[in-house]
């Protein structure tokens, strides 16, 4: 448990302070990705040195008790300790920017008093890394600064002083809008429902607003949105968000329901038993915080290339002071550093483009994830879901015991005419569909509604019964048995059949499927534009109903009639020819080919298993988000790239200058820091896009 005590509180901002018994040291990053994560922590920082912290928070979700029961429920003492930098802020800039005027205007007395308080910081910072055997770009830093106030140049040494923060603020405002992007990301979408209270009465108020134990309302077209169980009614809830199934469920006394979903048919009351950061859309909230956490192979590349370069630059400061003994050169020499622009570009670019990504509705989580995502050659999408809209079409219209030309229009035109009174989406796709076809509505009895099962009316008198195979066979007696040919036909289509009875004969079914997305055709063609070499589908359709599809959009390669099991495995059977691999999916039996893969990308209606094993989830309901990922990779590597060339050629041109004696110490400080910013500024650009 965390030893804290509440130092000072507004309403939105607390800050607690921590026994001095504690060990803070390098624990900032550990409760900053303890604390985002929950709903309504907006920001979170943490003064080490002064024991405390601040925690900003949304107080519609969360209030004074509740922040400080989280925080005194982390144990410092298993934090994950990682090297904490120095938090510049524009105050910093501005005392450093005053200091360098100073140093240039007081005598030399008083400028060396300002200067030697300035950039104390720096010089203990690098002598800390010395002590600790570390010779790193915090040692060069402190040489270039202190050699520079060692020769009584004050001037240089508070302009370098100044560049260094401003670079360092730079870095950290990316990452602190990076945050506090992700943790809007995570405030959950308010919504007004019925509370029912303990008289019987009702009254409207906000998701927000509400506690455990409290009872609510929902009505078809409600989004839940708690945790909580169902204490009356029934009602069918379309659960997709979290489970991927496009049909609604059955959810009666005792079921539970979960935020996220939303109720499409009935009417139920429900008690609440999580809100707000404990509930089952909360649980998306550390996944995208998490985004930040995993440091790709060339940001590791480019740290360890920026300490090596540290050395390189001590090595050549003092060749040229051996060679010349000239310590003007040796401080201009000094003051050329390669790491600062190796070792922050790669993460700044990463950020900028996760920054850029979630505002085009894609959550890219952390530079792995891009760096895995630009060398992929081949795109494996899971084709329901995917490829096609989770919602359904009809396809086929099949009369039975009918001999007459009109029989499949007059089948539809009946089924339509009863469907048209429910919101489920199987009702709604026959619906649309005899409106397609323009037919006429066909006068029929009084409409009953059988949760999760179908409709019943009466047509001329007699009873006509519409829904699955179940509720006509085992609920109203039909006899499916001189049909079983034809059924057989249509399931191996793939296809979702709903039945129509009339006087307990079997009139007719009536085949749907699920169909293509819109964007699809311009994916495809866009990610072969931008140079995937291979597209390929899962399905678990037919071979001859896969490969059709697979015709029609020209794909590479289709697998049909694919098990959960088997999706890996094509996974690794690609991969074992010595393919990068991306796969695109949404739902539960996905999650091992979203893992096995190279790079995993879940689509929006996905399930939550699939977001938590993928590498990407599109947060809209657009496969091209698919294209535009792959392109923001490709845009975000180029700028790495570039970046380290940029970095590389530049400063060796400015060191020989300084080795050679062409440039004094300001001049090599202005260069250098100049470069530096510039890269920076480039990296930070490509965030707008």
């Amino acid at each position: 448990m965390t030893p804290l005590r509440i130092k000072h509180h507004i309403p939105g901002r607390i800050r607690f302070k921590l026994e001095r018994s504690a060990e803070l040291a390098d624990t900032s990053d550990w409760f900053k990705q303890s604390l985002i994560g929950i709903q309504g922590i907006k920001d979170v920082r943490v003064n080490e040195d002064a024991y405390s912290i601040v925690i900003e928070y949304d107080e519609a979700l969360l209030d004074k008790a509740t922040v400080e029961a989280r925080l005194a429920q982390l144990d410092i003492a298993d934090a994950e300790l990682s090297e904490t930098e120095h938090q510049f802020t524009r105050g910093d800039i501005a005392m450093n920017a005053i200091g360098t005027l100073a140093a240039a205007m007081l005598p030399g007395k008083w400028g060396a008093i300002s200067t030697a308080t300035l950039i104390a910081p720096t010089l203990l910072e690098g002598v800390s890394e010395l002590r600790d055997k570390k010779v790193s770009v915090e040692v060069l830093d402190a040489i270039a600064v202190g050699l520079s106030a060692y020769r009584g140049d004050y001037k240089t040494a508070m302009m370098t002083q100044t560049l260094i923060s401003l670079g360092e603020y730079m870095e950290q405002e990316t990452c602190r809008k990076s945050d506090k992007l992700l943790a809007d990301l995570m405030t959950p979408t308010e919504a007004v429902v019925w509370q029912v209270l303990a008289n019987g009465e009702r009254k409207q108020v906000n998701s927000t607003e509400l506690n455990v134990g409290d009872i609510v309302e929902l009505v078809p077209g409600d989004a839940v949105p708690i945790d909580g169980t169902v204490i009356d009614g029934a009602a069918l809830i379309n659960q997709a968000a979290l489970t991927g199934e496009s049909v609604p469920v059955r959810r009666e006394q005792d079921a539970v329901v979960y935020s996220g979903s939303s109720v499409f048919e009935g009417t139920i009351q429900v008690r609440v038993d999580k809100v707000g950061s404990e509930s089952t859309t909360a649980k998306i909230a550390q996944l995208i915080y998490d985004s930040l956490s995993e440091k790709s192979e060339i940001q590791q590349v480019t740290q360890d290339m920026a300490n090596r370069r540290v050395k390189i630059t001590l090595g050549m400061g003092a060749a040229v002071f051996a060679l010349t003994q000239d310590i003007n050169r040796v401080a201009s020499v000094f003051l050329v550093d390669y790491s600062c622009a190796l070792k922050l570009s790669t993460p700044v670019t990463f950020k900028s483009i996760m920054y850029r990504a979630a505002q085009q509705g894609i959550l890219l989580k952390g530079g792995s994830a891009i760096e895995k995502l630009a060398e992929v050659d081949v795109c494996v999408f899971d084709k329901t879901g995917t490829l096609t809209y989770g919602d359904m079409e009809v396809t086929d219209v099949v009369p039975f015991n009918c001999n007459g030309d009109n029989c499949a229009r007059d089948l539809l035109a009946i089924a339509a005419s009863v469907e048209e009174h429910s919101n489920h989406p199987l009702s709604q796709a026959v619906v649309n569909a005899a409106k397609h076809h323009q037919l006429p509505h066909i006068d029929h009895g009084e409409v009953e509604y059988v949760i999760a099962h179908g409709l019943k009316s009466t047509l001329n008198g007699h009873c006509l019964v519409m829904g699955s195979r179940h509720f006509l066979e085992s609920h109203e007696g039909v006899d499916f048995s001189g049909y079983e040919a034809q059924i057989r036909e249509y399931e191996a289509k793939g296809r979702h059949l709903v039945y129509v009875s009339h006087q307990q004969e079997l009139m007719g079914m009536i085949g749907l499927r699920d169909h293509l997305r819109d964007d699809v055709e311009r994916t495809l063609a866009d990610l072969r534009e931008l140079g995937i070499k291979h597209l390929v589908m899962i399905s678990g359709d037919s071979v001859y109903k896969a490969n059709k599809l697979g015709d029609e959009l020209k794909l590479d390669k289709v697998f049909a009639e694919a098990t959960p099991e088997s999706k890996s495995d094509i996974i690794e059977s690609l991969q074992a020819q010595g393919h990068k691999v991306m796969f695109v999916g949404d739902g539960v039996n996905d999650a091992p080919a979203l893992t096995k893969a190279n790079v995993g990308v879940a689509m929006c209606e996905g399930t939550e298993l699939a977001r938590q094993a993928a590498d990407v989830v599109l947060l809209q309901d657009r496969l091209y988000g698919v294209a535009e990922t792959y392109q923001l990779s490709k845009i975000a590597m180029k700028m790495i790239n570039t970046n380290i060339k940029i970095a590389e050629y530049v400063n060796s041109g400015i060191m020989l200058a300084a080795a050679m004696g062409w440039l004094n110490p300001t001049m090599s400080a202005l260069l250098h820091n100049g470069t530096t910013l510039g890269i920076l500024a480039r990296s930070v650009a490509i965030k707008n896009g």
